[in-house]
C-alpha cells in the first residue's frame, strides 16, 4: 500500500479527461435505451409507474451512472490499495448471502432490503478481478512459475465455489472465464494453461458425475433436447427458438410475437429477453444489437491493449470477458447454442446489480484511459 501510495505521488499524477472515450458510452447507452424499451414491453407495456419494471431499471441506470461518474472520477491505481480489503469483504458477503439471503427458484443469492434486490455474487465480479489484477500485477515476471499460477487460480476457485453453493452455475462460469482470460493477457506460461486445458477434460467429467446437482444435469440435457421435457423445463427453450424463428426481418414491433403477447413466452425480462427482442425487432434487430455490442467490446478491449500498466491492463481485459461472456452465454441459450444456466444480457435484461456491476466497470475502465501516466506508470 505505501509503495503504491509513494510511487503515485512521486511521479506525479495526470489525469487527461481528452482521453475519456465518448464511443464507450454511448454504445452503453444505447444498449441501456434498447433494454428499457424491451422491458417496457416484454412487462406489456403498462404505464410507467414507480413499480413498473422499465421504470426501477431506469432508476437503477441513473444510479449506476452515478457510480460511473464517481470510478471515471478516482484514479484506478487506488483501487489497487483496497484489493485484499475488497476481496475479504467479498467473501463475507457471499457466506452471508447463503446465511441469511432471500431464496427465489431454489437459489438463495439475493439481499432484499425493500423493493431493492442486492446480488452480491454480481458485485463480487468486479471485486475478484480487482484482487486478481492487483495479484498479477505485484508479482510481474514472477507470475511465469507455477507457485503464482496455482495462487491465482486459487485466489478465483474460492468466491466461484461459494457462488456454485448458492446454487449459480452461470456466475460460477463467468469467474471461471474472466481468470482464463486473465491468464492468457499475463506473464503465466502457456504450459500451464495447456495442463489446465487437457485437466479440463476429466474435470468435467469428475463435475458432471460427483459435483453437479441433479437438477443442474437435468437443465444442461433439456438445453439441447428440450422435447425431453415439453411442459417443464423444456418449454421456454422451445417458445424462445419459436419466438426468434417468428420475428422475420423486421419483427412484430413493440407487442412483441404471439408467444409473448399470448405470455407463452416466460422469463423474458431476464434470460430470455433477447428472445422477446427478436419477436420486436426481428433479424434487422439482432444485427443492430450484434454490432453495438461488437463496438462495446472493441472499444473496452482497446483500452485493454493500450494501457500502460498491469494493473489496469488487467482489469481491463477482465471487464472485457464479463461483458462478453455474458453476452455469448444469454444470447446462445436463447437460441440453442448453450445451456441456459440464468446469465441476464449486459445492459438489456432487467436488474439493478447487474446493471450496476457493468457500469462500474465502465466506470473503471474510463479511469484507465485518463488517469494514466503520460510516460507510463509501470508495475509498482
Amino acid at each position: 500500500m505505501g509503495t503504491l501510495i509513494t510511487s503515485l505521488h512521486a511521479r506525479g499524477r495526470t489525469t487527461n479527461w481528452r482521453a475519456f472515450d465518448v464511443y464507450l458510452v454511448v454504445t452503453t447507452l444505447v444498449l441501456i435505451g434498447f433494454g428499457l424499451v424491451t422491458i417496457w414491453s416484454a412487462d406489456g407495456m403498462e404505464p410507467l409507474t414507480l413499480g413498473n419494471p422499465a421504470m426501477r431499471q431506469f432508476i437503477f441506470a441513473v444510479i449506476g451512472f452515478g457510480v460511473m461518474a464517481g470510478l471515471t472520477a478516482l484514479d484506478y491505481r487506488y483501487l489497487k490499495t483496497f484489493a485484499w480489503v475488497l476481496y475479504l469483504g467479498t467473501l463475507v458477503l457471499l457466506v452471508a448471502v447463503m446465511l441469511a439471503g432471500t431464496t427465489a427458484g431454489g437459489s438463495t443469492r439475493w439481499f432484499q432490503f425493500g423493493p431493492i434486490t442486492i446480488q452480491p455474487s454480481e458485485i463480487a465480479k468486479l471485486t475478484v478481478l480487482i484482487s486478481l489484477a492487483s495479484f498479477i500485477a505485484d508479482r510481474g515476471e514472477e507470475m511465469r512459475t507455477l507457485r503464482n499460477f496455482v495462487l491465482s487460480g486459487l485466489l478465483v476457485a474460492v468466491p466461484m465455489a461459494l457462488v456454485y453453493l448458492q446454487p449459480d452455475l452461470g456466475t460460477a462460469g463467468v469467474f471461471a472465464f474472466v481468470w482464463l482470460v486473465v491468464m492468457l493477457v499475463s506473464r503465466a506460461r502457456l504450459l500451464y494453461l495447456a495442463g489446465v486445458l487437457l485437466a479440463a477434460v476429466p474435470g468435467a467429467w469428475i463435475t458432471w458425475n460427483y459435483i453437479m446437482h441433479d437438477y443442474m444435469r437435468e437443465r444442461l440435457l433439456i438445453s439441447y433436447f428440450p422435447e425431453r421435457d415439453r411442459l417443464g423445463e423444456g418449454y421456454n427453450i422451445i417458445q424462445a427458438r419459436v419466438t426468434i424463428a417468428t420475428g422475420g426481418p423486421f419483427g412484430h414491433g413493440l407487442e412483441g410475437s404471439l408467444q409473448s403477447q399470448l405470455d407463452l413466452l416466460r422469463v423474458r425480462l431476464t434470460d430470455f429477453i433477447f428472445a422477446h427482442a427478436m419477436g420486436m425487432f426481428g433479424f434487422t434487430g439482432a444485427i443492430a444489437l450484434f454490432l453495438t455490442f461488437t463496438i462495446l467490446l472493441w472499444r473496452t478491449m482497446q483500452i485493454g491493449i493500450n494501457a500502460r500498466d498491469t494493473f489496469g491492463q488487467v482489469v481491463a481485459f477482465g471487464i472485457t470477458a464479463i461483458i462478453f461472456f455474458q453476452t455469448f452465454v444469454n444470447i446462445g441459450m436463447n437460441v440453442g447454442l448453450v445451456p441456459v444456466t440464468g446469465i441476464p444480457l449486459p445492459f438489456i435484461s432487467v436488474g439493478g446489480s447487474s446493471l450496476w456491476t457493468l457500469l462500474a466497470g465502465i466506470g473503471l475502465l474510463q479511469s484507465i484511459l485518463i488517469h494514466q501516466q503520460r510516460l507510463g506508470f509501470q508495475r509498482e
